[in-house]
């Protein structure tokens, strides 16, 4: 019933070609798919078999010991859940340095396609003229930045000053 409820929902998507090798090959029961699949999942069930057998001692001394160490499984718990979450956090930074590249290296190239677009649009002596007056302008920024800085560097200094000749006295 399966089979052919598969089948008929297959024809209303795919074409009757590809339908058809998809039922002689995939869908029948001799087919060639179902025989490795059956073949994989028996094979799949003797290795846990064995493995069953060979392991079910070692698994009942363990929950032996378990069941006598109550102290030890609460801590090896604890050491569980704590590696468990600086693993967790360590893929949340992880993820969060690549994001914060990735926006670095997007926005650089936004920055360096639109630089490139300016010099296009308004030709190589027009830009370069521009970047001096702009060069200029930073340049009178920073000069002006500079003298408030000292000027409230030296106002500090004479604050400290004044504060070590009133402590002497």
């Amino acid at each position: 019933m399966d089979a052919r409820l598969t089948l008929d929902f297959l024809q209303t998507l795919l074409p009757s070609e590809l339908v058809d090798t998809l039922q002689t090959h995939v869908l029948q029961p001799e087919g060639p798919a179902r025989v490795v699949k059956d073949r994989v999942v028996d094979a799949a069930w003797r290795a846990y078999d064995v493995l069953a057998l060979l392991l079910q001692p070692l698994l009942d001394r363990v929950l032996q010991v378990m069941g006598e160490r109550q102290d030890l499984v609460g801590l090896l718990a604890a050491v569980l859940l704590v590696t468990t979450l600086i693993t967790v956090l360590t893929w949340v930074h992880r993820l969060i340095m690549w994001g914060t590249r990735m926006l670095m290296r997007m926005a650089f190239a936004g920055l360096l396609f639109a630089f490139v677009a300016w010099i296009w649009q308004r030709g190589v002596f027009e830009s370069a003229r521009d970047g001096a007056v702009l060069a200029g302008r930073i340049a009178g920024y920073m000069a002006v930045l500079k003298d408030v800085w000292i000027e409230e560097y030296n106002r500090y200094e004479a604050q400290q000053t004044m504060t070590k000749v009133h402590a002497r006295r």
